[in-house]
């Protein structure tokens, strides 16, 4: 008889020192667990990339355009910086087809405004020589920016919010470069409720008439992201695109 209680008694501790021992394992998968939670909403809440610095190989700016803050991207509050490395011509302009996105942050949002605005940069260029391989970012923060009104005129609504919704490179005209002839175009269209471009008309042309054939072509594939007004898209004229012909160096 003593021996069946003694048997049951070290069961019955047995079965005490197992459930102690589950109770301690849970615990520290707990605890775990909540460890893992917390790194990771840690990781989530303190994620930001520092955008590289500047590296222009001793060239100093002589302009440096505002990049045009894309609409969506405000409109969900969403900074960001774009990297691009391009070349620059011995007059000290950006060559447009030498631009490249290097690194975007967050990717998605702001690479098409970079990249026009890269195209108007210009800078000092003492060495007269082309400079390839310069990295230049451009930064995105809606700190100290005006929210966007319904009231605004046309001319800030063209520059601030019409973003064509890919680049279109324009054809090289044949006889500009046998001539070796570079030059630009700026047109004026209307933009309509659904992002369609029409009414092309020839604002601005260098040489005159060189380029202007070319320069309507590409206007016409253009589309952007309709203009938005209290919630509803509304056309858009007197909209403002320039092209540019560079010879390759």
């Amino acid at each position: 008889m003593k021996t069946i209680i003694s048997h049951k008694r070290l069961s019955t501790a047995r079965k005490a020192r197992a459930f102690l021992y589950a109770l301690s394992f849970l615990g520290l998968l707990g605890c775990s667990a909540d460890g893992s939670l917390s790194q990771s909403s840690s990781v989530v809440a303190n994620f930001e990339v520092t955008p590289p610095p500047n590296f222009t190989r001793g060239l100093l700016e002589r302009r440096a355009p505002e990049p045009l803050y894309p609409l969506r991207a405000r409109n969900l509050g969403i900074e960001g910086w774009v990297m691009l490395g391009f070349s620059v011509n011995a007059d000290g302009e950006v060559i447009n087809n030498s631009i490249r996105t290097i690194q975007e942050q967050p990717e998605g949002y702001f690479e098409l405004s970079a990249t026009n605005a890269a195209r108007r940069l210009t800078f000092q260029n003492i060495r007269g020589e082309l400079v390839e391989d310069i990295r230049y970012v451009f930064r995105y923060q809606l700190e100290g920016l005006d929210p966007p009104s319904s009231n605004a005129p046309a001319d800030i609504i063209q520059f601030r919010e019409m973003l064509p919704l890919r680049l279109i490179t324009p054809a090289y005209p044949e006889v500009a470069q046998e001539l070796g002839l570079e030059g630009f175009v700026v047109l004026k269209f209307t933009v309509s409720k659904s992002g369609a471009v029409s009414d092309i008309v020839i604002d601005q042309s260098e040489p005159p008439g060189v380029f202007d054939v070319e320069a309507i072509r590409a206007t016409q594939r253009l589309r952007f992201d309709p203009r938005i007004v209290v919630g509803e898209p509304v056309r858009v004229e007197e909209v403002s695109y320039r092209f540019d012909w560079k010879l390759p160096q």
